[in-house]
């Protein structure tokens, strides 16, 4: 039992003098490190002395450039992380009881999303404003009508020359209409700009991508397609931050202006436009 006892404690002290073995080389590399460090700014010291006056500003200029771009990017980085902790916090509580029925198999509680929330809300909404009346546009009572073709099957624009497409919209009536060989083949249901923000004219497609965010507006949209430029688009109904997260309660606004300028288009009809409308094509807005 001594000898038991004897060794126990022989190898409780050998691991504690290696832990300060390991402590007192540690703190070894740590000076040496300090050492080098020293000895490198020693000699930065003694150039920066020696060095002209020109170079100090280029040197000084230069650094300073670095230094803030290197904020700057530390801050955009921070920037993103907290919008997107922000937005997470917004949708985490997103699980909301709204109906509770009966069916078969017992009770059994439905849950939806704030998006799809919005939407249930809007087809409530249009329901009891409308009730039967046959005036009232029933296609929109699907709240879902934003993501889908809003005008029937989509033609096929193969063979067609550019010189022979051209867009036109009507914001009047609020509707776009793909016109091929002085034919209308198609026509959209859009949300152009709000206070006649949309401008008039003509213009042509010319740059186009699958999605963007602004940060100023925080909105985004997919399948966008300029026609001037990257000021004013074709796109999809608004996003969130990520590519098709979109904004229900945005649309439902689908009929009717609600844009800052551009032009919105159903998600599928986006999507078609995207593909299907070639860089060059004429567009007329009116």
């Amino acid at each position: 039992m001594l000898l038991v006892l004897v060794t126990g404690r022989l190898e409780q002290a050998t691991l504690l003098f290696s832990r300060v073995g390991d402590v007192m080389q540690f703190i070894h590399k740590l000076m040496n490190d300090i050492r080098k460090c020293t000895h490198s700014a020693v000699k930065v010291r003694d150039w920066w002395q020696s060095a002209s006056v020109a170079m100090r500003i280029v040197i000084g200029t230069c650094s300073t450039i670095v230094f803030i771009a290197w904020v700057c990017f530390i801050g955009f980085e921070t920037f993103n992380m907290v919008s997107a902790a922000q937005r997470y916090q917004l949708l985490a509580p997103n699980a909301m009881l709204i109906q509770r029925k009966q069916n078969n198999s017992g009770n059994h509680q439905l849950y939806i999303n704030n998006n799809d929330a919005d939407s249930h809300k809007f087809a409530q909404r249009h329901t009891k404003r409308c009730g039967k009346r046959a005036s009232c546009n029933t296609r929109r009572v699907k709240s879902d009508f934003w993501r889908k073709p809003t005008g029937g099957k989509y033609p096929n624009l193969d063979g067609i020359p550019v010189s022979q497409l051209r867009v036109r919209v009507n914001l009047t009536k609020q509707r776009v209409h793909v016109i091929a060989n002085g034919k209308n083949v198609y026509t959209m249901v859009i949300s152009s700009g709000m206070d006649n923000s949309t401008p008039h004219g003509d213009y042509m497609i010319g740059m186009r991508g699958t999605h963007f965010f602004n940060t100023t507006e925080g909105v985004g949209a997919d399948y966008w397609v300029g026609f001037i430029g990257g000021q004013y688009l074709f796109h999809s109904v608004p996003t969130r931050y990520n590519f098709g997260e979109y904004i229900p309660s945005e649309g439902v606004k689908l009929g009717s202006p609600a844009s800052h300028g551009c032009v919105r288009l159903s998600v599928a009809d986006a999507k078609w436009f995207y593909d299907h409308i070639p860089t060059g094509t004429a567009v007329h807005i009116d």
